[in-house]
Parts: C-alpha cells; sequence; structure tokens
C-alpha cells in the first residue's frame, strides 16, 4: 500500500486499510453485531506470561535502536474514528486482544465469527457456534476455519488446536515446544491419543517420546496457561455490539476524516453502516 499521510504529516496508512477492511467485511459478512478488540494500553505481554516464560514474546519487545512504531499511534486514531462511528470496541489493561476475544465469546450469544490473520484464535473454534474467518489476503479472501478445517489441515481434533499448539511450539513467540516434537509428530500423536492429557497418561507411548515429554514437562505446564486465552478478562466495552445505520454524531465523524485526511475511507464505512 502506497504511503498515505493525514494533513499534518502522520502516516494513516493503517487507519485507511482497516476503514477499509471493515467497510469490506460489513458489506460481505453483513454482521448482525461487531466489536473490534484493539490492546492499545494494556500489556501485550502480561506478566502472568511473561513470569511461566521469561521469553514469551521477547523478540517483539523493541530496543533503544528500533525505529519507532509506525501503527502503534494509528490505533489510537482507528479507535476515535470507530467510537465516533458508534462501531464498538474492547480492549483490557493486563490482557492481550486475543484474551479479549475469548472473553467476548462467553458474553455473547450465538454464532460468533472471529475475524483474524491470528493462528492463535483456532483455539477458540467450536462446532457449530464459533468459527474463524482467517485473513488470507486481507478482506478479500478468508479461511473459514471450522472444526472439520482444523482436522483436514492439521490432521487432529478440531478442537485440540491449543494442544497442538503446545506441542510443536511458536519461535515467533518465544514458545519452544516440546524439544524433538514437531508439527509432523505432535500431528501424529494428537490424532492417535486425542488429547495431550491423553498423550501424557498413555501407557503405549514410545520411549522416546515419553523422555522428550519428561525433558520439557516445566515448559508444558507452563504453556497450557502462556499460550490457552484467557476467559475472564475485565474487559472494557463501548457499545453492546449494535451496528448503527448511521454515525451517532456524524459532524464528529467528518471533522476526524478531514484531520486524518481519510475522507473517502470514512465515507465508504458510513454507506456500508446504511446498508
Amino acid at each position: 500500500m502506497p504511503e498515505v499521510r493525514a494533513p499534518d504529516g502522520a502516516l494513516v496508512n493503517a487507519v485507511v486499510g482497516f476503514l477499509n477492511f471493515i467497510e469490506r467485511l460489513l458489506h460481505d459478512r453483513k454482521p448482525s453485531r461487531l466489536y473490534v478488540a484493539f490492546e492499545f494500553g494494556s500489556d501485550w505481554r502480561p506478566q502472568f506470561r511473561v513470569a511461566l516464560l521469561p521469553e514469551y514474546k521477547s523478540s517483539r519487545v523493541a530496543t533503544s535502536d528500533d525505529p519507532p512504531d509506525e501503527v502503534e499511534p494509528q490505533l489510537l486514531v482507528i479507535a476515535e474514528l470507530l467510537r465516533a462511528l458508534g462501531i464498538s470496541i474492547a480492549n483490557a489493561t493486563e490482557c492481550e486482544a486475543e484474551d479479549v476475544i475469548a472473553t467476548l465469546t462467553t458474553k455473547i450469544d450465538g454464532p460468533i465469527e472471529i475475524v483474524s490473520g491470528d493462528r492463535d484464535l483456532y483455539t477458540l473454534v467450536r462446532d457449530p457456534r464459533i468459527r474463524v474467518l482467517f485473513t488470507v489476503k486481507g478482506v478479500t479472501e478468508l479461511a473459514s476455519v471450522d472444526q472439520a478445517w482444523i482436522h483436514a489441515k492439521y490432521g487432529i481434533p478440531g478442537d485440540k488446536y491449543l494442544d497442538y499448539a503446545i506441542l510443536r511450539g511458536d519461535p515467533s513467540d518465544g514458545l519452544p515446544g516440546v524439544r524433538g516434537i514437531g508439527e509432523k509428530t505432535a500431528s501424529q500423536l494428537l490424532a492417535k491419543y486425542g488429547s495431550l492429557d491423553a498423550i501424557l497418561v498413555a501407557k503405549d507411548l514410545s520411549p522416546t517420546i515419553r523422555a522428550k515429554l519428561n525433558a520439557s514437562k516445566d515448559y508444558v505446564t507452563a504453556a497450557r496457561t502462556v499460550v490457552g486465552p484467557v476467559l475472564d478478562c475485565a474487559i472494557k466495552v463501548t457499545g453492546d455490539g449494535t451496528i448503527p445505520k448511521a454515525p451517532p454524531e456524524p459532524m464528529h465523524v467528518a471533522a476526524l476524516a478531514q484531520r486524518y485526511g481519510v475522507e473517502a475511507s470514512v465515507r465508504r464505512v458510513v454507506d456500508a453502516l446504511k446498508a
């Protein structure tokens, strides 16, 4: 996406991209309610996770040599625009965005579609109520992830992605996984035994696999909490998810759109609300 700047020179690429995403999502999916989860103003490396696994997401911690984050300031602009448009937002000061989403799933009745490019949210998939619309190519190509999709993709029970994630790990998140057990072995074990708990107590487990699990016992114990989404965050929500037919304060929306130089994108969202 070419560089886009507000009249004051501030970057607004992410703002434009997100507004366009919301417009297309409203048009294509026609949701009955909509929440946007944030983790601004929160500890994106929650201390309860870092205490258990100090390396958790450590590679993402900015240093003095890193250039300024160009996206984070734009998240505040996005939230400001969403509030003005009347679209509900949710966040929690001691939880990550995925925890906010997980908590929302416990408070909402009926079918839920989680739109995200974060595979960690596959842990929340439960047929027939909760599925993930995984952003393969933005909002133009979404993979509809249900338990059958997970089983076909990974060869595991569709509700055991959390167990799979614990076993294989994720170096980008600082999760080492069980040393010596990669994606293929994790998939084979879960296909055979059905769950991590069943693997750990299996009588016919090979001595080699048993030794690997024993060597990583502390990691497995910690990872259950670190990898698993929190379902009871103290979330703060603006609104009840209702999608307005029009912004509650259209003049305020127009002023913000002009201030940030995103009039065209805001106009498309407003038109999508009407539709």
